[in-house]
């Protein structure tokens, strides 16, 4: 089965029910090569003139303006020959294998792997013609094909953006490299065809691929999450179109040695995997189309929100407005960055606004609302362990984390929901995720565990009160799945005013909320398989 254009080409649609199918491990999927002539030339401004040396810039009166140094300097082209490899590959396969471990015993480890075979197809490369005169005449070009060998240098990278846990939030990174497995290779081999010759990514890069040669490859992943359920592949190597970009935060002087404040970009094939997370088949692993997880996070994290009052037994957007915030108020959001994903800010802010309530009886209605009365109870946990009775050499270590936040035990009891507001910000100053747990374990002890239950609170109070300014129905919702959910947001996101727009989707989604929007909308109705690329930038 063919599936077009790699490298930004078009793509191609499949029938395909529900947008994914499983594939048979003996179906080979081929992403043909991209055979157009973009990449081959290069088209921008030699910054180092246009910019390091912008004072030259000059407009003369005897001929045309374009013709001075600056202007011609801003339309340069960069004609190159590029190459391109097509790429096949099966759906990735785990099995559990004997490698060595560092003690030189051998142990079994779960090994993810991905067969795949590359071909040299050729390049193609710009040829501009000549006018009556025998001068270049760039408005006379031809594409030509060429065939020479290929050194095919692999890099395979494992990622997945999925919040696993709770604790984790909505999107989290994970990355793992190709690793070179040589006691895995010869079990693969057995298993997925004895007669042929696989080659790991040393192996494959060792010789040149000769035009019109194939080989077969493998790469191996070990140490995957299990919990993973949605995942992409990305592979470097397979053409050497390049982009170039100036530095980010770079000025490019008059001395500056040309290409100095630059840097390259290299292409990669992007392949999208979705599997259930129940499974424990290895056949089981199906190919995805591009945005498909983001618009299952998104609508998963709708669904939470909307069954939310039912399984923790309150009124969350109730509450928010009985404290007086309403779901664009700033200190709802989790901050861009590091531990943004578990950041308790949302919980500092709910706290210190129901502190500010005169009325004690609207208070405790209030936190009923917002909390649950699990949430309350937990409320009272934490405040009786970071101030009430304790051994003292418990107390020593509170007193040693309360004290670089400018609290004391003594605070909760004078204003506990105060105290506890203080605490949970001082928490998040916290450089990591594992350091934050530890303060909070000195300060709050075994409830500290009950901060997660009140960050989601405000969470989703946060969500359902952006949702009731939009046209969706939190009701309808509850009833469809993840994709349903997401797509009925987003009519209800493009019904809103434009200008309303990006506040809603933070709202709903947090900080990244609109990037995550995007990309989930980057898919067209009808495409189910979109070889994506990306373009990564070369570090020195």
């Amino acid at each position: 089965m063919l599936l077009s254009g790699w490298a930004g080409g078009p793509t191609a649609t499949a029938t395909a029910e529900d947008g994914f199918r499983t594939l048979a491990p003996g179906v080979l999927t081929v992403v043909p090569p991209d055979r157009s002539a973009d990449e081959a030339v290069t088209r921008g401004p030699l910054l180092e003139i246009t910019e390091g040396l912008k004072d030259l810039r000059w407009t003369p009166a005897r001929v045309a303006a374009s013709t001075t140094l600056t202007a011609q300097a801003g339309r340069l082209e960069y004609p190159r020959d590029i190459w391109c490899l097509e790429f096949s590959f099966k759906a990735p396969r785990r099995m559990v294998v004997e490698v060595p471990a560092p003690d030189g015993r051998m142990r079994k480890a779960t090994v993810w792997y991905l067969v795949y075979r590359v071909r040299n197809v050729g390049g193609r490369r710009v040829l501009v013609g000549e006018n009556d005169d025998g001068e270049p005449d760039p408005t006379q070009r031809t594409v030509e094909e060429f065939q020479e060998p290929v050194r095919f240098l692999p890099h395979f990278v494992l990622e997945s953006r999925e919040g696993l846990s709770s604790e984790e939030g909505l999107v989290t990174y994970r990355g793992y490299l190709d690793r070179l497995m040589p006691a895995a290779m010869d079990a693969i081999r057995r298993r997925e065809d004895p007669a042929r010759t696989f080659l790991d990514s040393a192996a494959m890069a060792a010789t040149e691929i000769q035009p019109g040669e194939e080989r077969w490859g493998v790469a191996t992943w070990e140490g995957i999450d299990p919990r993973i359920d949605y995942f992409s592949i990305f592979v470097r190597g397979l053409t050497n179109a390049t982009r170039w970009r100036k530095k980010p935060g770079s000025v490019i002087g008059p001395n500056d040695p040309p290409g100095s404040k630059m840097e390259q970009t290299l292409e990669s094939l992007r392949l999208d995997f979705w599997r259930p997370g129940e499974a424990d088949g290895d056949e089981d692993i199906q190919i995805g189309y591009r945005g498909m997880f983001e618009r299952m996070a998104l609508g998963g994290s709708i669904l939470k929100a909307v069954n939310w009052p039912e399984y923790a037994r309150c009124q969350p957007a109730v509450g928010l407005r009985r404290a007086g915030l309403a779901w664009s108020d700033p200190g709802l959001q989790e901050p861009v960055g590091q531990g943004a994903a578990t950041s308790y800010l949302p919980v500092a802010t709910v706290l210190t606004a129901l502190d500010d309530m005169a009325d004690s009886a609207v208070r405790n209605m209030a936190a009923r609302e917002m909390f649950g009365d699990f949430g309350v109870e937990a409320i009272g946990q934490l405040v009786v362990e970071a101030g009430g009775q304790v051994s003292e050499p418990r107390d020593r270590e509170r007193r040693a984390a309360l004290e670089p936040m400018g609290l004391a035990p003594e605070d909760f009891s004078r204003r506990p929901l105060q105290a506890l507001a203080g605490a949970i910000r001082g928490l998040d100053d916290s450089a990591d995720l594992a350091t934050r747990r530890r303060r909070a374990a000195a300060v709050f002890g075994e409830a500290a565990g009950r901060l997660d239950w009140l960050r989601q609170s405000a969470i989703q109070a946060r969500v359902l009160a952006t949702l009731d300014v939009t046209a969706a129905d939190p009701a309808a919702l509850g009833r469809l799945d993840a994709r349903d959910a997401f797509e009925a947001v987003a009519d209800a996101v493009d019904d809103a005013k434009e200008e309303d727009r990006p506040r809603i989707l933070v709202g709903l989604f947090g900080p990244l909320g609109p990037e995550l929007f995007s990309q989930a909308r980057a898919v067209h109705e009808g495409v189910y398989f979109s070889w994506g690329h990306r373009y990564e930038y070369a570090q020195e």
